[in-house]
């Protein structure tokens, strides 16, 4: 049994479907809480549920080894790629412990985009903003938000996962302000920068 703190979704292996992350741990020290149920441990190990279709997940923390899965107090996590090679890593604090920083190295091989958005006459960071990409049969949504999860800031720019996609057919931003853009031949598996007013521009 476990006690979840911060929970976001995200695309981990950019296949497209949105995954889910949960940072576990108890409130009660040790001591207290195994002295009322046995079962229950005050360091608890995280879940990452792997979306496989859209429809059904699977639990895959037991895979990705002993010291990511392994117990922990934790408290706030959030995502951001901070190695900037396109796939998503986790930070995650603990109320008893250091910060721990997981890099992922999953190698998919899977195709991706990063938007990163850029407001005028709306405000500076896009926040609220409404995203929607199609690349062949496949359509994703995402918005840009703050307070990701449970004293957690994931990155602002949305990254979507292409799978084996080599072109985006259409992107559409929708505004806060109410402006709508629609974007064409972006490329691929680089972060791509977007005025509210000029468009691409990095």
């Amino acid at each position: 049994m476990t006690l979840a703190f911060s929970c976001f979704f995200f695309d981990y292996d950019l296949d497209g479907f949105l995954d889910v992350y949960v940072t576990n741990g108890h409130v009660d020290v040790e001591n207290d809480i195994s002295r009322v149920q046995q079962e229950v441990r005050y360091a608890q190990p995280p879940h990452l549920f792997r979306n496989l279709d859209g429809r059904r997940f699977q639990e895959v923390t037991a895979q990705l080894g002993k010291v990511f899965s392994g117990p922990r107090v934790g408290r706030g996590s959030a995502y951001g790629d901070y190695d900037r090679d396109g796939d998503l890593d986790i930070l995650v604090t603990s109320s008893d412990g250091s910060a721990k920083l997981f890099r992922n190295e999953g190698g998919s091989g899977n195709n991706w985009i990063t938007l990163r958005l850029v407001g005028a006459q709306s405000n500076r960071d896009g926040i609220g903003a409404r995203v929607r990409l199609r690349a062949g049969a496949v359509t994703q949504s995402g918005s840009v938000k703050t307070g990701s999860s449970y004293c957690s800031q994931s990155q602002l720019a949305l990254t979507f996962g292409l799978k084996a996609a080599t072109r985006i057919d259409s992107l559409e931003v929708l505004w806060p302000k109410g402006k709508k853009q629609v974007l064409t031949e972006l490329p691929i598996n680089k972060p791509v920068t977007v005025h509210e007013e000029r468009g691409v521009i990095r």
